[in-house]
Formats: C-alpha cells, structure tokens, sequence
C-alpha cells in the first residue's frame, strides 16, 4: 500500500487540531489581507484557523485544501471550502484580491505552487502567508521545543531552515517582500496537551512509546513553571511569522470562477 504524502497526514487527527491549534490574531490576518480586498483564496488551509480569522474582517474567503477531513472539520464551522491543492487551484485567472496560506507553505511543491497562486491574483494582488507557532524566545517553550524536536532527532521546524523571500523573488512572479512578527497566547485547558502535540505531524508519526515520552516530558516542563501553566490552563506564548509580497506580472489561462 502507497503511503500517504505526509501534508495528508493531519486529517487523521483533524479533531485534535482544531481542538489545540491557536486561532489567528486579528492583527496578523489583517496584516495578510490588503484594505478592500473583496475575494480571498486560502490554500492549504487546514480545518479553517486562519480562514475564519480572514472571514471575520468581513471580507468573502474561500479554503481550498486537498485532506477531505480537514476540509468536513471546516465546512461544518460554516466557512466555505473547496476540495484542491496549491499546485492546482480550482480557480480562474485573476480572480483573487489576495492568496493566504497559514502554517502551510512548507508543504508546498513550490514549482507549482508559486506560479498557481500567481496565476489567480489579481495584477499587482498580494500574496500572504505565515507560520503561527510556540516562540521559543520563551524559556518554558524553548525547552519544550527541545523535547519535541529531541524525540524527532532534528532542532527546529522544517520552514525555519528556508529563505522565503528569497525564494518567492528568485521566481520573478513576486516582489515587494515585507516580514512582521505578531506576538499572541493561545490559552487552552492543560488536559488539550495531548491534542496540541499531535496536532503536529512530527509527533503523531512517532511511535507510541516514543509520543508517550513526549507527553511526559513536556507536561513536566510545563507544569514546572507557572507563567505558561496553572489552575488547569495552558498559556502558551505564541508568534506569527508572517510574509507578503505583491503578484509582479499576470499569466493567463482558463479554469473556473469560484
């Protein structure tokens, strides 16, 4: 049997991710979004975090993700979902006043993907994505990274490694590349650790000794200090690394209009 690529993965634990991701701040997705943008495309956008923070500015956004079950988690929050990839939006030419991905372009085939999204902006529509994840610049989140990563035997999240701006110019589709950090805390009930932690790909490919492990070690971290855990509450520090470049130049073809 064929194995499943492994952006297809969090379907299987769909519930857990929406339960124990952190929502978007309304200021990163505001970031993302240019004033007056009418028609939004999310790829890659999962069971809807970033989606629902995009809607809530009052602007129309469509998710295209390609696990079904992800997508079912979103579409019963009444957002409005097509089932699709970045490397082949089900979208015409031009259709878009932006292209978001959250926590998600890593996974990306990006030799598809770039020149797609480019193809359903707008002349001169933006681009924006990001990743929403634990700032390690935190002592307690620090080490709980350490622990995770530990049992992954690697350092630090993959997207981490990769110049993004760098890679979206070098394509001559996008320019005007601009980077700005949102500072959050995603509060949650500490018996959602689990969740949270296998919400991440790395951790629920483990074996169960090994994400057992995992789950004690962390727990311990946290509980140890008081500033992210007590009276039964996670309080995770968390940032948005967020990105947006501008669509240089327009490429035709013919799809349909969402």
């Amino acid at each position: 049997m064929a194995t499943a690529p492994r952006r297809l993965t969090f379907g299987a634990h769909a519930g857990a991710y929406e339960r124990a991701r952190p929502e978007w701040p309304e200021e990163a997705a505001r970031w993302l979004v240019p004033e007056g943008a009418e028609l939004v495309v999310e790829v890659g956008a999962g069971t809807g975090k970033l989606t629902r923070a995009v809607a809530a500015l009052g602007v129309r956004v469509i998710a295209v993700e390609p696990d079904p079950r992800m997508l079912a988690v979103s579409r019963g929050l009444g957002l409005e979902g097509v089932e699709g990839s970045a490397e082949a939006i089900p979208f015409g030419d031009g259709v878009a006043d932006a292209v978001v991905a959250g926590s998600s372009l890593h996974w990306f085939e990006l030799e598809l993907a770039l020149p797609e999204i480019h193809r359903v902006l707008r002349p001169g529509g933006r681009f924006g994505f990001g990743w929403n994840h634990r700032d390690d610049r935190h002592p307690a989140i620090a080490r709980m990274g350490e622990a995770v990563y530990a049992a992954q035997e690697r350092t630090a999240p993959r997207w981490r490694s990769r110049e993004w701006a760098a890679e979206l110019t070098a394509t001559g589709l996008f320019g005007d590349v601009e980077q700005a950090l949102f500072e959050h805390v995603h509060d949650l009930p500490r018996e959602a650790l689990r969740d949270h932690l296998m919400s991440y790909s790395g951790v629920a490919a483990l074996r169960e000794e090994e994400r057992r492990w995992v789950l004690t070690e962390v727990a311990a971290l946290l509980d140890s200090d008081e500033s992210v855990s007590s009276d039964g509450r996670l309080r995770l520090p968390f940032v948005v690394t967020a990105y947006r470049a501008t669509a240089q130049r327009y490429v035709g073809s013919s799809t349909p209009s969402p």
